[in-house]
């Protein structure tokens, strides 16, 4: 009778664990399929801004920003766009150093192709500060001249977001709408100390032929690459234990 007693004492107690194992195991697959099933994807961006005056001097010297964000593909919104950038006067990125960008502050749609999203060093668009004339400074199409430009030491930078496809490549027009400025400290001449000028890139137009745009002879070619981030260590931590739960099941239940 005790015996009897024992085993269905003993029946009662694995069949709870294996209820309990099956309710963990069924939180901890849920939880992974959900971020599975999600529709925000979070991706990395890295722009160049090739800069056209030290093409033959210091061709690796370009202006670089490196960055992520997030990407909800059904409402199509991006979200938490941060990074740095680094100035091609100060010595290309394994040099330079770099100004961060934290602030997502502007979203323009274009059309319905894509998103041009705007991430900023401080909490404003107000980057740039209008001109005076004085010695020293960069005229038009980076011409040494009397133009010096003083900047609110802010930096932004702009990129494009395909809607469709993020990770798509960018065509001509897209990438035309990359572009970044940067006000900050010393962002110009940063070897004798200067801060009052601004440095700027983007993708020029003249005579109705692409080239380049921006400060001191402009920056041409310029690069977007998009690219799938890597899933947190904790997502595949939590599938492991998932797997590992329905193990567990398993063999208990071969084992009864």
């Amino acid at each position: 009778m005790d015996s009897v007693k024992n085993h269905k004492g003993k029946v009662m107690q694995n069949t709870r664990i294996r209820n309990a194992v099956m309710l963990i195991g069924a939180i901890a697959m849920g939880s992974v399929m959900s971020a599975a099933q999600a529709t925000v994807s979070n991706y990395n961006v890295t722009q160049t801004f090739n800069q056209v005056v030290y093409n033959t001097s210091h061709p690796d010297w370009d202006t670089w920003f490196v960055g992520s964000f997030s990407y909800d593909n059904v409402t199509h919104t991006v979200s938490n766009l941060s990074g740095k950038i680094n100035q091609a006067m100060d010595g290309g990125p394994d040099v330079s150093a770099w100004v961060y960008l934290n602030n997502q502050l502007s979203v323009v749609a274009d059309g319905s192709d894509g998103l041009v999203v705007s991430v900023f060093k401080e909490n404003t668009t107000n980057v740039f500060k209008g001109g005076i004339y004085g010695a020293g400074g960069f005229g038009p199409n980076g011409v040494m001249g009397p133009v010096t430009t003083y900047g609110n030491e802010n930096a932004f930078v702009s990129i494009y977001v395909p809607l469709a496809n993020p990770l798509a490549a960018l065509t001509a027009s897209q990438l035309d709408k990359i572009a970044y400025g940067d006000c900050t400290s010393a962002a110009l001449m940063p070897r004798n100390g200067s801060g009052t000028k601004c440095m700027a890139g983007w993708n020029g137009y003249k005579d109705g032929v692409v080239g380049a745009g921006g400060t001191m002879q402009g920056t041409f070619p310029n690069t977007q690459t998009i690219t799938a981030a890597v899933p947190e260590p904790e997502t595949y931590a939590m599938f492991m234990a998932g797997l590992g739960l329905i193990g567990l099941i398993a063999r208990r239940r071969r084992a009864n």
